[in-house]
């Protein structure tokens, strides 16, 4: 029967079997010559009263040797393959987790703290490697030493080994009394360890914001409260060992008077040769080790089954956006045309109490523009994110590509489809060519010069030190806002998709740039679906139909001349917008 708490680790162990056989049989060789060594010292201090001859102490001293290579080969054979195997679990969970992470959807992050994430994957894991590798190493070790001692000492001298056996049993009442609250103490290192890695993360995300507001000494403050309460935390479990490990040492010396007292009395009285006298003691001193490493396997197993478990948490977490049943159905001839359509489609976020769409039908024709604009928080990003699906929470109607529900079309077909821009793009710290080609892998140099051309990027690459081999910092951070959405809608490109989303992705960029930067798009990108959301109407005039939003609801579409002759919002917004135009050019 395998214990529950030993299961998680299987499959990823299964993997390195036979290494770890390999690991464990070194690891049994060499405690079985351990074994033999006070057994051959008994036999030679024996025969040293008879006189023994030169051959006969060499063969001794040839056995003790040989049982020294035996020792050495054994300590070879299980660092390598106990210590080796335990690396690569830890390899194989941290590859297994990153990959996980990656199909979680944005509700799972946002409910999650980014440096608690990043705290199991480090710090957690690094306590799994050492239960797979050195606690099971010191727990198997341990087994068969005290094992094999025992019954030898058993051999030599049964009411000795009796008497001197009596105090361990305390070890045992220690052990149950502490392993429990070992623990919970251990659980509580390891969340605040989590809080302490959030907080890091945080304030080097944040670090300008800091500086800024001038906020150095306040969090340096927080976090010296943080360091305390974790120092506090481990010296409750180091308070703990305090007492097990002397209570441990003080049980064998305890256990080692008794023997040195009655062996001496059992070897003046001849009852014990003088050989077995100093092999009981060798045996006995042997279960030092194993005694005081049950407390290290106790540490090291309680802190890899809390780090495990915080891990298992990770795992048992599914992304709530999945693949409809019927997938499968479509997932090989599926092929996206650009043909959208919304019927009675209605949408709450799941921690919403009002939905953010309401009774949305629209219908957009492939290859057609399709402008949508209206007031902060109308609901034009939820809109658009509809679209690849980047959000599920409580909908009512449905969202439809080329007549197929969106929740029957496989996400990587749909998602390969689109090509999104968002207001305030990611940016890895790669390079500039890097992050354009992030979207597609087989793009020739030719096409990313043709995604930068079409972008507008092309003016800013000789500002740019190796072109677009510069690396742009983490988020981009060496860039302007205007570089980061320029080189975000040149990754939308590239990809060739059939649906183009732009939401507010020209916020950075002056009218000029914003106007060519569209006749590229509208040249280059013939027959693609494009759904521009943005605040500058001078954008939405040229679009084949304009969308406007209020509280969630469409409450006037058509083109850009009828909605001016409707008189409607969308009249009021563009006299406003003129209207504040002309006034910065009079300040001017």
């Amino acid at each position: 029967m395998i214990p529950e708490k030993i299961k998680p680790y299987l499959p990823f162990m299964a993997k390195y079997k036979r290494e770890m056989a390999v690991g464990m049989t070194a690891l049994l060789m060499t405690d079985i010559a351990g074994l033999v060594v006070p057994w051959l010292l008994k036999e030679f201090v024996d025969l040293l009263p008879k006189d023994p001859s030169r051959s006969i102490l060499l063969k001794y001293a040839g056995l003790l040797f040989l049982t020294s290579i035996f020792l050495a080969v054994g300590r070879y054979g299980w660092r390598k393959y106990m210590f080796g195997p335990s690396r690569k679990v830890e390899f194989d969970i941290l590859n297994k987790l990153f990959a996980h992470f990656l199909t979680l959807d944005k509700y799972y992050f946002h409910r999650q703290k980014i440096g608690d994430l990043i705290s199991r994957a480090t710090n957690d894991l690094r306590s799994v490697r050492d239960f797979v590798g050195l606690g099971l190493l010191i727990l198997v070790d341990s087994s068969v030493v005290i094992i094999g001692c025992v019954c030898l000492m058993v051999w030599i001298n049964p009411a000795i080994t009796l008497a001197v056996m009596l105090p361990l049993p305390l070890v045992s009442i220690l052990f149950f009394t502490f392993v429990k609250e070992i623990s919970k103490r251990h659980q509580a290192v390891q969340e605040h360890l989590a809080k302490m890695t959030a907080r890091v993360q945080e304030n080097i995300a944040g670090i300008r914001v800091l500086h800024a507001f001038v906020q150095e000494e306040n969090e340096k403050k927080k976090f010296d409260e943080l360091n305390q309460e974790y120092i506090h935390k481990n010296l409750r479990i180091t308070k703990l060992f305090g007492i097990f490990t002397p209570s441990l040492i003080f049980t064998l010396g305890v256990a080692a008077v008794l023997s040195v007292w009655l062996g001496a009395k059992a070897v003046i009285a001849e009852e014990m040769t003088l050989g077995a006298f100093v092999a009981f003691n060798g045996y006995l001193m042997m279960l030092s080790w194993p005694m005081m490493g049950i407390g290290y396997v106790i540490n090291l197993t309680q802190k890899g089954q809390s780090a495990m478990g915080r891990i298992q948490e990770i795992f048992s977490s599914q992304p709530e956006i999945k693949d409809g049943e019927v997938t499968e159905q479509v997932a090989d001839s599926f092929q996206v045309e650009g043909r959208l359509e919304f019927k009675n489609f209605s949408f709450t976020y799941p921690t919403a109490e009002t939905a953010a769409l309401n009774q949305i039908n629209l219908a957009i024709a492939k290859g057609q523009t399709v402008a949508i604009v209206g007031k902060i928080g109308s609901g034009k990003s939820t809109l658009a994110e509809m679209l690849p699906r980047l959000y599920e929470g409580s909908q009512t109607g449905g969202v439809f590509i080329d007549d197929a529900p969106i929740q029957n079309i496989p996400l990587s077909i749909l998602r390969k489809s689109i090509g999104y821009v968002d207001q305030e793009p990611f940016l890895f710290s790669l390079s500039i060519r890097a992050n354009i080609a992030l979207g597609r892998d087989n793009a020739t140099p030719e096409d990313i010069d043709k995604a930068v051309q079409d972008a507008g990027l092309l003016p800013d690459l000789d500002r740019f030190p190796d072109r677009l081999e510069t690396i742009v910092g983490e988020r981009g951070v060496s860039l302007s806002g205007g570089q980061k959405q320029r080189i975000a809608l040149a990754r939308a490109l590239l990809k060739r998709p059939r649906i183009l989303i732009l939401d507010d992705a020209f916020s950075s960029l002056d009218a000029e740039t914003e106007g060519n930067i569209l006749k590229n798009i509208s040249v280059t990108m013939e027959q693609v679906t494009t759904v521009i959301i943005t605040h500058r109407l001078s954008i939405a005039r040229e679009a084949d139909q304009i969308i406007v939003l209020d509280h969630g609801e469409i409450v006037e579409r058509g083109t850009h001349s009828e909605l001016l002759r409707a008189g409607g919002m969308y009249s009021t917004m563009v006299k406003s917008q003129a209207l504040a135009q002309q006034m910065e050019i009079t300040l001017k």
